[in-house]
């Protein structure tokens, strides 16, 4: 399997897209990610990646790739804004709204925030409950019909339009609930921990 197919990583199998992403509806995305990380850039295997959603939940989960695969996903398009001044407009998003993934587990009355890890092993960053509910919130395994690259966050990454895209987790594997505030990686060094656009 070469890397390109692959998105950078190595997932097998790849994510069958959803018609909507197949036709791209928002027309391509317009502009150009910029790659920034606080390491290396890491890299996926489906044979060893897992995604877990953990903490005051009532039902833990862990999931393999192919599981994971199986969740019901939606497609949107969203604009994408980064806080050094950049956008990539009219993105089309397919994923799995983070709001149905904690509906899946069960969330406890006693969590008021969602913890969120990268795969890096370093960045973090967190939401209130009620911001990560919103309608458009997902975490994205494909990027106008294709996966995800790995320099973009993939194989899964987490997507918050109205916020700021250090709040969108890249190469995320897993969320915690919990009953205390998070601070992330950037706000422990000066960033808004409410960012919005």
């Amino acid at each position: 399997m070469n890397d390109t197919s692959s998105g950078g990583n190595r997932m097998l199998p790849e994510p069958e897209p959803l018609p909507d992403s197949v036709r791209v509806i928002g027309g391509g995305a317009e502009g150009r990610f910029r790659v920034y990380t606080v390491t290396r850039l890491p890299s996926f295997d489906s044979q060893t990646w897992t995604f877990t959603l953990d903490g005051l939940v009532d039902r833990p989960a862990v999931w393999s790739w192919e599981r994971f695969l199986a969740i019901a996903r939606k497609v949107q398009v969203s604009d994408f804004h980064c806080v050094t001044g950049w956008s990539v407009y009219r993105n089309t998003w397919e994923g799995i709204p983070l709001s149905e993934l904690l509906k899946l587990a069960g969330v406890n009355p006693k969590a008021k925030y969602v913890k969120f890890y990268s795969g890096d092993g370093e960045y973090t960053d967190a939401l209130s409950l009620e911001q990560a509910n919103m309608d458009d919130v997902m975490v994205a395994i494909l990027h106008d019909g294709k996966p995800i690259h790995r320099d973009y966050g993939g194989p899964a990454r987490l997507i918050v339009p109205k916020m700021y895209a250090y709040k969108s987790v890249k190469w995320l594997n897993r969320i915690e609930l919990v009953d205390k505030p998070h601070t992330g990686y950037w706000e422990e060094r000066g960033y808004d921990n409410d960012a919005w656009v």
